[in-house]
């Protein structure tokens, strides 16, 4: 599944509107996603569901969408781009650790980022806050038995 959402401080709903589209196709082609197909019949405003994330002015006039692929699954073009963004790249600390075949192997998995503008008191610029977060659930049984050079299960006669 795919989803996103994003804030735009704007006095014009339309022009929100076309950030959030310039936003999903920029998106769609760093991650190699079909976000593109998030067009106005799969965005929302939600008014009372969602809370804007990170620092923003109370005065503003804030315009959150938010936008769904429910039929969308995490592929391994996915992956790529989402390791990039580690300041490792994937080659050292906890992010060594993972195993792309073991994500994919996995019943259920979920990649996600989020980027919010962050204002530390008594600091006069705001930075730009970006987490990322993957998510799965394994069969552990299943994830130990031994793969083929294709990664298809090795059977014993």
């Amino acid at each position: 599944m795919i989803d996103k959402e994003g804030v735009w401080d704007t006095d014009f709903s339309p022009r929100a509107f076309a950030k959030w589209i310039t936003l999903t196709q920029s998106l769609s082609g760093l991650f190699c996603a079909s976000l593109n197909f998030i067009d106005s019949t799969r965005t929302t405003r939600p008014v009372v569901s969602f809370e804007p994330a990170g620092d923003h002015d109370p005065s503003s006039q804030l315009h959150l969408l938010h936008g769904t692929l429910p039929g969308e699954v995490v592929c391994t073009e996915n992956l790529t781009p989402f390791v990039k963004l580690l300041p490792c790249k994937g080659k050292a600390g906890i992010s060594s650790l993972f195993d792309g075949h073991k994500l994919f192997d996995a019943s259920w998995q979920s990649m996600s980022i989020d980027v919010r503008p962050v204002c530390p008191e008594g600091e006069s610029d705001c930075l730009i806050q970006i987490e990322q977060t993957i998510d799965m659930v394994l069969d552990i049984d299943r994830a130990k038995r031994p793969r083929g050079m294709f990664n298809e299960p090795v059977i014993y006669i």
